[in-house]
């Protein structure tokens, strides 16, 4: 009970930090195509706004039209000029040596390039002040008169004074139509003037970025975002039609104008949906908490156990606020399945389907209730549970990945064929179908091996790992209890025939076989398969303290399995192979001598067989010892032995509380029939060679 109210609250929480926000205004959570149940009439009059494409296509339009202001920049024509000076001063300076090789050599350490062959003036003095006097008046009427870069249309905005100005671009310079004047001007020294005036000639006509933001806002804020009205008392979506994109687009708009006009829902309506919600999600969450301990058997299960289930379910609504709150992508994208097949894994396939129908029921509120993603996830989901518990699949993750993809790609490819989705539509959302199966398979893979140790879950995994002879226990038991061993595989090979035959799980019928007497590891002089003068032992003690003895082997094995981390529902198995049976050689022994014993003395402490799997190890394990006790036996013999037994189990009520039938029993005998016959039939005697 405390773990459903602290997740309903939780995740009611998590929904009031993220979600109501959104939702504090009147809303109609409708979609395009979907059949309205209820007429909707505007409140008051509203424009409708444009959609976010058509508005942005249209400030597009605005901000192409708009001439961008410019300035004349006086620090890049005192740039041109420094470096005019900076070059003639290069030039100077080599004035007594007049090697051309020289002086582009040191211009260029200077940063500039000049090939010698462009300063053949450079060692007559007149003619080089001549040119550089030419060349400096030359940049400050270019500069002056503006050099800009790029074609700017017929006309250009010119910042003078703060006063803007547009005039004719012809009164302007490219920068081209500047470069060659320079050049043109400088025919004495034409080749000197074509090297340096790409170098020194820039643009000085600069965009001034602070007036064309101020101008672009403006701009902005001059095109209307509505395009018409609608008046009050208009009828926007009519009950039981199809609603088209331009109903869902006056909807948006009425929400907006709710916004605007600060219409909020009134405290109680908000109070309503947090209680609703919280009322909701706690039956829910008690629903898979109370399931979770009828599959789990209550003698066993402890309240820290409900933990991860319930975190599951936070975790899958974190994923779906981030996803469509946050992130904004499509709900696709949640790893629905993950915690479904934990679950299924960890626990069992009924409750792998009430907890996936669980999950779906907590996720819709942060899914905006949607139809399409939950119908994918579920049908998706449900189709992989189903095929893994066909196939036994449990643990076999590229099986698990395999399904859980083709189910989730065809329920997409299906749905979009149905409803005519557009092809780029239908690839994205395979897309995200395809990201949030691998998504779940990553979870899986690191939370069930997690959980597979911490809750000692008789997994497929766990169980193939303790049919190893190389196991500790199983090596102590063919070593020390050699009888006993051979009896456990025997009662494996007919308990794991039987539970085919019915349907019930022969991997841990056959484990909980070879494990059901390991306690007779820490006293196996007193069984008889071990020791055949063990009557010795037992006639020097009582009938009570014999029976005792013998009891004893269960708890022991509990013990020993406990020690050894074995597998709950195999220790269920030793617990259970004996039921509240009566230890009968003992018991009738004792009753012979004194009819006013203690029955109980002579009873296992139980409980009785709770699955198939423990009725068929019992079953399997008296007709084995009862067939082997026997001399000589034929297929008549074996069956009564099995007839008999069955009878007696039932009249005892050793059956009472397991979920088996008389016909799972009568298949279960069939089945052990062959086994039995092959093992205890009287084979022939070979002659004697002397004779």
């Amino acid at each position: 009970m405390i773990f459903s109210v602290l997740t309903a609250l939780i995740i009611v929480g998590i929904y009031q930090i993220f979600a109501v926000g959104r939702f504090n205004y009147p809303e109609f959570r409708l979609k395009a195509g979907q059949v309205s149940e209820a007429e909707v009439i505007a409140p008051f009059d509203f424009p409708v706004l444009k959609p976010e494409a058509e508005l942005a296509d249209d400030q597009e339009k605005a901000l192409s039209k708009l001439r961008k202001p410019h300035n004349i920049s006086d620090e890049i024509m005192f740039d041109a000029l420094s470096a005019l000076d900076a070059i003639f001063g290069v030039i100077a300076v080599n004035e007594g040596t007049n090697d051309p090789q020289q002086i582009s050599s040191d211009l260029k350490k200077a940063g500039w390039n000049v090939n010698p062959e462009a300063l053949d003036f450079a060692s007559r003095v007149s003619i080089r002040e001549k040119i550089y006097n030419k060349s400096r008046h030359l940049l400050t009427e270019l500069y002056r008169q503006g050099i800009y870069d790029k074609a700017i249309g017929d006309s250009i905005s010119i910042i003078k004074d703060d006063v803007l100005n547009v005039e004719n671009s012809s009164l302007f310079l490219s920068l081209d139509n500047a470069i060659s004047a320079f050049v043109d001007a400088l025919p004495e020294a034409k080749a000197f003037a074509g090297e340096i005036a790409p170098q020194i000639v820039k643009p000085n006509l600069i965009v001034n970025a602070d007036k064309y933001n101020e101008q672009s806002m403006k701009s902005l804020g001059s095109v209307p975002q509505s395009e018409g009205v609608v008046l009050q008392n208009e009828v926007i979506v009519r009950k039981n039609t199809r609603i088209s994109p331009d109903e869902i687009r006056k909807l948006e708009s009425l929400q907006e104008a709710y916004r605007n006009r600060n219409v909020r829902k009134s405290p109680f309506q908000e109070l309503f949906l947090t209680v609703g919600l919280l009322m909701f999600i706690f039956m829910v969450v008690s629903l898979a908490n109370h399931y979770f301990g009828v599959q789990s058997k209550s003698e066993r299960i402890l309240v820290a156990d409900f933990l991860p289930l319930n975190l599951g379910f936070v975790l899958l609504v974190l994923f779906a606020t981030i996803n469509n709150y946050v992130l904004g992508y499509s709900n696709l994208l949640v790893p629905f399945a993950m915690m479904a097949i934990c679950a299924t894994i960890l626990v069992s396939f009924e409750y792998g389907v009430l907890y996936s129908i669980c999950s779906l029921l907590i996720i819709s509120p942060f899914m905006n209730w949607e139809t399409f993603t939950p119908i994918v996830l579920i049908l998706s989901t449900l189709i992989t549970l189903i095929l893994i518990r066909r196939q036994n699949a449990y643990h076999e993750y590229t099986m698990i990945g395999l399904y859980l993809v083709v189910s989730t790609l065809l329920s997409i490819g299906s749905i979009a064929i149905y409803k005519s989705d557009s092809l780029v539509n239908t690839m994205r959302s395979l897309g995200f179908g395809l990201a949030s199966s691998v998504l779940s398979i990553g979870g899986i893979i690191l939370i069930v091996p997690y959980y597979e140790r911490k809750w000692n879950r008789a997994t497929k995994q766990t169980l193939l790992e303790l049919l190893d002879f190389n196991h500790p226990l199983l090596k102590e038991l063919a070593t020390n209890a050699v009888g006993t061993y051979h009896h456990s595989l025997i009662v494996g090979n007919l308990s794991e025939r039987a539970a085919e035959a019915i349907g019930a799980n022969p991997l841990l019928a056959r484990v909980g076989s070879y494990y059901h007497d390991v306690g007779k590891i820490v006293n196996t002089d007193i069984f008889t398969e071990n020791n055949e003068d063990s009557a010795e032992i037992h006639n020097g003690l009582s009938y009570e303290e014999s029976a005792g003895m013998i009891r004893n082997h269960v708890s022991e094995g509990i013990l020993l399995a406990k020690k050894y981390r074995i597998p709950q529902p195999v220790i269920d198995i030793i617990m259970q192979h004996h039921g509240n049976s009566l230890i009968r050689y003992f018991y009738e022994k004792a009753k012979q001598e004194n009819p006013d014993f203690d029955k109980l003395n002579f009873e296992y402490t139980g409980p009785r067989p709770q699955s198939k799997e423990a009725v068929l190890v019992m079953l399997a394990d008296i007709v084995e010892s009862t067939t082997k006790s026997k001399n000589s036996v034929s297929e008549a013999d074996i069956s009564k032995i099995i007839d008999d037994t069955i009878d007696r189990l039932i009249n005892e009520g050793q059956l009472d509380e397991a979920p088996i039938t008389i016909k799972d029993l009568h298949t279960a005998k069939e089945s052990m029939l062959p086994v039995l016959e092959s093992i205890y039939r009287k084979r022939l005697d070979y002659p004697d060679p002397k004779e």
